[in-house]
Order: C-alpha cells, then sequence, then structure tokens
C-alpha cells in the first residue's frame, strides 16, 4: 500500500517527469501515427494483439466508435503511470534495504529512447501504464498467501502485453537491478539467490506464454511483426543483424560530450563496486558473475524476446528499460558513504537536455512540413478539377533540424520527414479529400501509377521542395529533392 510518505514522494515524481516531457507537450505535434488516428479516428490496437489498449482508450475517451484526441491530458497522465512505477521501485527497494532508495527509484522515469514513447498523443498513455504494469508483474507483493501474490503478478504481465508488448522487458531489467543489488548483498545465500531470481524468470514466462496462448492467438496480427526467426544459421544471422541495429542505436546516445557525463560516474561505480566485492572476501566469484550478469541482463532487457523475430521493432520506444541503467549506477554508488551516490545525476543532465533538443527538432521539422503543405495546398487549388492526388518522395529535413541531427545522431532514430503515409495525412488534412492514403496492396499500385506519370509528364510546378506532375485529373506530388 502507498502511505503518506509515498504520496509526497509522488508528487514530487510526477513534478518531475513533467518537467522531462514537458517540451514534448509544448511541441504539440501529431507524431507518426496520430496523423491518421487523428483523421480516420482509428484505434487499430487490437489487430497488433493490443486489445486492451483499444478498450482502455474507447473508455477514456468516451467517444465510442472514433478515437478522439485527448492530447494533452495522455500525456500528462503517462507522467503519474510512470511516476507511480517509480513509486514500487522505491518501496521494492526498500524492502531489500538500499538507502537513498527514494532518490534513486526516480531515476527510473528518466529515459531517453522512451521519450519516444511519450511523442504518440494517442499511444502514450497506454504506453505508460504498460510500464506501470509489468512493474507491478514484477515488484507486487502483500501480506497475503504467495499463490494469491504470484496470480496478481501474471495478472499484470498479461495485460502490460495486451497493452504494449515491448513494455514488459522493463521486467527484465528490473531483474537486472536486483543481480546488482545482489552481488554486494551477503544477507542471502547463493542458494536463495538462485531461488529468487529462478522464481522471477517463471513468472516472466508465466505470462508471456499465457498472453501468447490466449490474447495473441484470438487477437492474431494482421501483418508480419510476429514472425521469429528460423532455428538455423540464417536465424543467427538475422539476430545478429538486429543486435548490431540495437548496438548502434544505443551507442548514437554517446555522441561526443555525451559519453563523458556517462563514464566519469560508471568508472566510479564500478570501481566502488567490485572493491566492495573484492574487501568482502566471500563468494568473490560468485558476486563478480552477479555483476557481470547484471549487464548482460540489462542488454537483453532492450529488446528482449523481440530480438528473435523476423522484423524486430528496433525502435527507441521499445528500449523502456535504458534508464534501469542510471538505477543500476546509483546503487553501486550508493554503496559508499557520503554523497558521492549524487554524482549519479550528472547523466541525468543530458537526458533532460534531449527531450529539449528532441522536441525542438521535431516541432522545427514539423513547422517545415506545414510550409511546404500550405504552398502545396496553394499550388493545388490553382489547377483544374483534380479526381486524385498521389504523394511521393520524402519532404527535405530543415536547416534548423539538421544542426540537430548532426550534433545528436540519436534524433535521427525518432524524427520521420513526411514521406508515404505521414505526407499523405498532412495533405489530407488541408482538405484534399482525393489524396490516396493506405497501406495495402492498392496503395502501391497509386505510387506505382504515380511513378509512371512523372516519368512521362513534365512537372506543372518545380521548386527545391516538391514538384507536381498533372495527367488529366491525377495530381502527383514529389516531395523533396530526388
Amino acid at each position: 500500500m502507498i502511505n503518506d510518505k509515498d504520496k509526497k514522494n509522488l508528487v514530487v515524481y510526477c513534478l518531475l517527469s513533467l518537467l522531462f516531457i514537458y517540451p514534448l507537450i509544448q511541441a504539440g505535434i501529431y507524431y507518426r501515427d496520430d496523423l491518421d488516428r487523428s483523421i480516420t479516428g482509428q484505434y487499430g490496437w487490437k489487430s497488433l494483439g493490443r486489445p486492451v489498449a483499444d478498450l482502455l482508450m474507447r473508455l477514456l475517451s468516451a467517444s465510442g466508435k472514433d478515437n478522439l484526441d485527448l492530447f494533452p491530458y495522455t500525456m500528462i497522465v503517462s507522467c503519474l503511470f510512470l511516476s507511480l512505477a517509480a513509486i514500487l521501485l522505491k518501496k521494492s527497494l526498500e524492502n531489500k534495504k538500499i538507502q537513498h532508495a527514494t532518490f534513486i527509484a526516480c531515476l527510473i522515469i528518466f529515459n531517453p529512447f522512451m521519450l519516444q514513447n511519450i511523442a504518440y498523443r494517442y499511444d502514450s498513455l497506454g504506453m505508460a501504464l504498460a510500464f506501470l504494469l509489468a512493474v507491478i508483474s514484477y515488484t507486487y507483493r502483500s501480506e497475503t498467501a504467495s499463490n494469491k501474490n504470484r496470480l496478481i503478478r501474471i495478472a499484470a504481465g498479461i495485460l502490460s502485453l495486451s497493452i504494449y508488448q515491448p513494455c514488459a522487458n522493463i521486467f527484465i531489467g528490473l531483474l537486472a537491478i536486483d543481480l546488482a543489488i545482489y552481488c554486494t548483498l551477503n544477507e542471502k545465500k547463493p542458494r536463495e539467490k538462485l531461488h529468487y531470481f529462478i522464481k522471477k524468470i517463471t513468472d516472466f514466462l508465466a505470462f508471456y506464454i499465457l498472453y501468447i496462448l490466449f490474447v495473441a492467438k484470438f487477437w492474431k496480427h494482421t501483418n508480419q511483426r510476429a514472425e521469429t526467426v528460423p532455428i538455423d544459421i540464417s536465424g543467427l544471422q538475422i539476430i545478429s543483424h538486429t543486435f548490431k541495429e540495437l548496438l548502434a542505436m544505443v551507442l548514437s546516445f554517446f555522441h561526443g560530450p555525451v559519453a563523458m557525463y556517462f563514464i566519469i560516474p560508471s568508472a566510479i561505480a564500478f570501481t566502488i563496486t567490485i572493491y566492495r566485492i573484492c574487501k568482502n572476501n566471500k563468494d568473490i566469484i560468485l558476486n563478480l558473475a552477479l555483476l557481470a550478469l547484471s549487464f548482460i541482463t540489462l542488454i537483453v532487457s532492450l529488446l528482449g524476446p523481440n530480438i528473435i523475430l523476423m522484423s524486430p521493432p528496433v525502435f527507441p520506444r521499445t528500449l523502456v528499460s535504458f534508464s534501469c541503467y542510471l538505477v543500476i549506477l546509483a546503487i553501486m554508488l550508493g554503496n559508499l558513504k557520503g554523497k558521492i551516490i549524487y554524482t549519479s545525476i550528472i547523466p541525468v543532465i543530458t537526458v533532460f537536455s534531449f527531450s529539449a533538443q528532441l522536441s525542438n527538432a521535431l516541432k522545427t521539422q514539423r513547422d517545415h512540413e506545414n510550409m511546404v503543405f500550405n504552398m502545396i495546398t496553394r499550388d493545388l487549388l490553382n489547377t483544374n478539377k483534380v479526381d486524385k492526388i498521389t504523394v511521393i518522395g520524402q519532404v527535405n529535413i530543415s536547416e534548423r533540424t539538421k544542426i540537430l541531427l548532426k550534433n545528436k545522431p540519436t534524433i535521427n532514430y525518432f524524427i520521420s520527414p513526411a514521406s508515404g503515409f505521414t505526407a499523405d495525412f498532412q495533405l489530407l488534412s488541408k482538405g484534399f479529400a482525393q489524396t490516396t492514403y493506405g497501406y495495402d496492396d492498392k496503395k502501391n499500385t497509386d505510387i506505382l501509377q504515380a511513378i509512371n506519370i512523372k516519368n512521362k509528364t513534365k512537372p506543372w510546378i518545380s521548386n527545391q521542395e516538391y514538384k507536381i506532375y498533372i495527367s488529366g485529373n491525377n495530381a502527383v506530388v514529389q516531395l523533396g529533392t530526388p
């Protein structure tokens, strides 16, 4: 249960998380899938194996058939869910007698990659709730019978997967935190530690298998996202390629001076921890192995089971456990008396600055795109009757965005210059209902027809941002500089 002290901490956590995501709220853009949902009103999550996400937003939007925009409340409530997750982590750390638990737990909030989850104004609330449920599935405990506790944890895990599957990976991240704790915690015998970790792994496998059998089976994916790699050498090659992609994305965050913000406290933390393990002169090999296993587990948690998929979601929004490293760092620094633990704040500086820089990049790029589509709108209104408009190509990146991308390459994984459906729906939002859109074979046919028109027709309008081709009642808009 949450006591009065926890309630005060919850308020502080909420304010910190709101401060962290505030730049995204201020930017106020429709991010990727938001462009689709803001026009079509579709929910569309249950076809991806996330039926609870559909139900959740139907209830919260109080709109029934159409999924109506709840921004900025979706983002604000997301702060509450993230903060509740931090409270649960705090209580878990206190149960293990970790000092500075209140400070350490709040670090779970500051995940630069999870800013992509928050950027989706329609999805953010559900993703944050899935994160909270996954934390509950790991940390929940009460004075009741252990079997009831386990049922609640497994049910929370199934619900988390039924809202947004990658958020369940925070469970593995929390396991990495516990491994880091137990490498210096000598109160428990090796057998007790092993039993604890086996129980956690069993819980994770249980709710994942039950989800596959009773949720994913009935709400099957309409695409190939759930297809797993073959069990042969080609499957290993795919997994290896996926891991390289993941590593490239994570390392991009440490570009330039950012690396030093992590290296200094990390070096201190590792030195302190290894010294303590050796000084205790008890189960040295085992505890060093636990420390190494903690970081291996943390790496595994970044994609979790998704790494065995044919088309794994190697996107920032799936790396929900990245901030577990900040928690582990603070725990290791906390092993030394004094205020040295607060050096773990140093990496958080880079996370807050990234939030502002990312939001500015998204906003300046969207402002540029609005300018381009306003120009296209003016030109199309001056044409003869057009029954069909097909958009191809990609909007150029604005000059202001380029400097941010150059210095913060991680933003490349977040930003999506208008192309494909994101371009279609921006033009639709200008009032051109005849714009083709979709994700099926018909859309592919429209694109091929548009390319054929472009190749056989001289542009009616041509500038550095776009070209417009007219053929009969068909218009083709070529974005960017081909």
